[in-house]
C-alpha cells in the first residue's frame, strides 16, 4: 500500500485526474447498465429477446466504431476529444428518459456505445502519452482496479436513484460525467503539455524517427487501416485478445447460464452473487500488486501464467457447485484476468508507432467483440451437450488465445530485429 501511495503521489496531476475520471465514467456506465433492461422493457416496451439484440448490437457497433475513434485520437488533441465525447454522453443520458420509440432508443444507444468505446481508446492513448514507459503497467493496472470499483458500486447507485425518479440512473450518470468534465476543462493545459519523458532509449528512438513520425501524422484513415492490417503482431495479438475475452469477459453471464441448469433458481442466484463478489474482490485487491510486476522483457511468461490460471480455474468450476470450491475456482480464474488485461495494453503500447497510438488502441479494443460471442457460444454448448462440456470448450478457447499471443509476440520480435531494436516486450520469445 505504501508503494502504491508513493507511486500515485509521484504521478503528474493530469494522470491523477484521468484516473479519477475513469472511475467516474465506470460508475456512470454501470449505474445505467443495471437499469437499462428495466427501462427497455418498461417504458420502451421491448420484449426480452429484443432487449438482448439491442444491447448486443449497440455494444458490437460501438466496439467496431472505436477503431475510427482511435484514429480521431491521433488526429486531434486527445483531451479535447474526450471533452467532446463526454458532452455527447451527457446529452444522450439526459435525452433517454424522454424517448420511448424503440428505433429512436436504438439509435441513441448506438451513439452512446460509440462515444463510450471511443472514450476508452482515447483515454488509453492519452495515458500512454503522459506516463513514462516504466510506469505504464502500474498505471494501467491501477486504472483497471478503479474501474472495477466503479463497476461494483455503480449498480447500487443506479438502484438507489430509481427510488428518486424513474429516469434517476440516467440523470445520475449525466451528473457524474459532468463532474468528471470539470477537471478536464479547468486543468486543460496539463493535458496538452509535452508528453512525459520515457526511458533514454525511447528519447533516442523518438529523435531518430522524427521524419517517420511526421509522415505517419499525415496518414488518412484508409492509410492507417492499411498500416495496421500489415502489422502481423497487432493482428495476431488482437485475435488472441478476442479468444481470451470470450472466456473472462462474460464470466457472470455464462456462470448464470450454467448454474440455472444444474441448480434450483434460489441456489443459482446465491452462487452468482458469491461469484460476482469473489471476482470483484480479487480484481480490486490484486490488480495493482500484479500489474506493477509486469515487465516488457517477461510479458509472454506472464501471459502464460495468466492462461494457466484460466485453465485451472475453469476445470475447478466444472467439478462442483459447492460454494467454497466455486469461490476458490473463480478467485484463481480472476487472477488470469488480472494478468491478461494490463499485459495486452502493454504489448499494444510497445508496438504502436507514437503517432498511431490511438489507432492501435482502437484496433485492440476490437477484442470486446468476444464479450458478445461468449454467451452465444456457452448457450449453444449448454443446450446441446452436458454442462461440463462448456468448461472444457472454454479451456480450448483460452489456450487458442494464448497461442495467438505467442505468434503475435514472435511477429513483433521479427519486426524488432529487422529494425535493430531488440529491447521490446517480445525479446524473450
Amino acid at each position: 500500500m505504501k508503494d502504491l501511495l508513493t507511486m500515485v503521489r509521484g504521478l503528474p496531476p493530469a494522470v491523477r485526474i484521468l484516473l479519477l475520471c475513469a472511475t467516474a465514467r465506470s460508475l456512470s456506465f454501470f449505474a445505467v447498465l443495471a437499469y437499462m433492461p428495466i427501462f427497455l422493457h418498461g417504458p420502451v416496451g421491448m420484449s426480452g429477446a429484443t432487449i438482448g439484440y439491442v444491447l448486443g448490437a449497440s455494444l458490437l457497433v460501438g466496439t467496431v466504431a472505436s477503431v475510427y475513434g482511435g484514429y480521431l485520437a491521433d488526429r486531434f488533441v486527445k483531451v479535447d476529444l474526450m471533452i467532446a465525447l463526454d458532452g455527447v454522453l451527457v446529452l444522450v443520458y439526459l435525452a433517454l428518459p424522454a424517448i420511448h420509440d424503440p428505433l429512436a432508443v436504438l439509435a441513441v444507444l448506438l451513439v452512446a456505445n460509440t462515444a463510450s468505446s471511443s472514450m476508452g481508446v482515447t483515454a488509453n492513448a492519452l495515458l500512454a502519452d503522459l506516463v513514462p514507459s516504466e510506469q505504464r503497467a502500474k498505471v494501467f493496472s491501477l486504472r483497471y482496479s478503479l474501474q472495477n470499483i466503479g463497476a461494483a458500486v455503480g449498480p447500487f447507485l443506479g438502484v438507489a436513484s430509481v427510488a428518486v425518479s424513474g429516469g434517476g440512473p440516467f440523470l445520475l450518470a449525466a451528473g457524474i460525467i459532468v463532474a468528471a468534465l470539470v477537471p478536464l476543462i479547468v486543468f486543460h493545459r496539463h493535458f496538452v503539455a509535452s508528453p512525459a519523458a520515457g526511458t533514454a532509449t525511447e528519447a533516442v528512438a523518438a529523435k531518430e524517427s522524427g521524419e517517420e513520425a511526421d509522415a505517419e501524422e499525415a496518414l488518412n484513415f484508409r492509410e492507417v487501416l492499411r498500416v495496421m492490417r500489415a502489422d502481423r503482431a497487432l493482428a495476431w495479438f488482437t485475435l488472441g485478445g478476442i479468444f481470451s475475452i470470450v472466456v473472462y469477459g462474460p464470466l457472470l453471464t455464462f456462470m448464470s447460464q450454467y448454474l440455472v441448469m444444474v441448480e434450483d433458481r434460489d441456489t443459482a442466484y446465491r452462487l452468482v452473487a458469491y461469484i460476482s463478489a469473489a471476482n470483484a474482490v480479487v480484481v480490486i485487491s490484486t490488480q495493482y500488486l500484479v500489474g506493477s510486476r509486469l515487465k516488457d522483457s517477461t510479458l509472454m511468461r506472464w501471459l502464460t501464467w495468466g492462461t494457466a490460471a484460466f485453465v485451472v480455474g475453469l476445470l475447478a468450476m466444472s467439478f462442483s457447485t459447492q460454494a467454497a470450491l466455486l469461490v476458490a475456482a473463480v478467485a484463481l480464474f480472476t487472477l488470469g484476468e488480472v494478468i491478461v488485461v494490463p499485459a495486452e495494453y502493454m504489448f499494444i503500447d510497445s508496438i504502436a508507432p507514437s503517432r498511431l497510438r490511438g489507432s492501435y488502441f482502437g484496433a485492440q479494443n476490437l477484442v470486446h467483440v468476444g464479450v458478445a460471442i461468449g454467451p452465444v457460444l456457452c448457450g449453444f454448448l449448454l443446450q446441446h451437450f452436458a454442462p461440463a462440456v462448456m468448461f472444457y470448450s472454454l479451456v480450448g478457447v483460452v489456450i487458442a488465445g494464448w497461442w495467438f499471443y505467442v505468434i503475435g509476440c514472435r511477429a513483433a520480435a521479427s519486426t524488432a530485429l529487422v529494425k535493430g531494436n531488440t529491447g521490446k516486450v517480445v525479446s524473450e520469445v
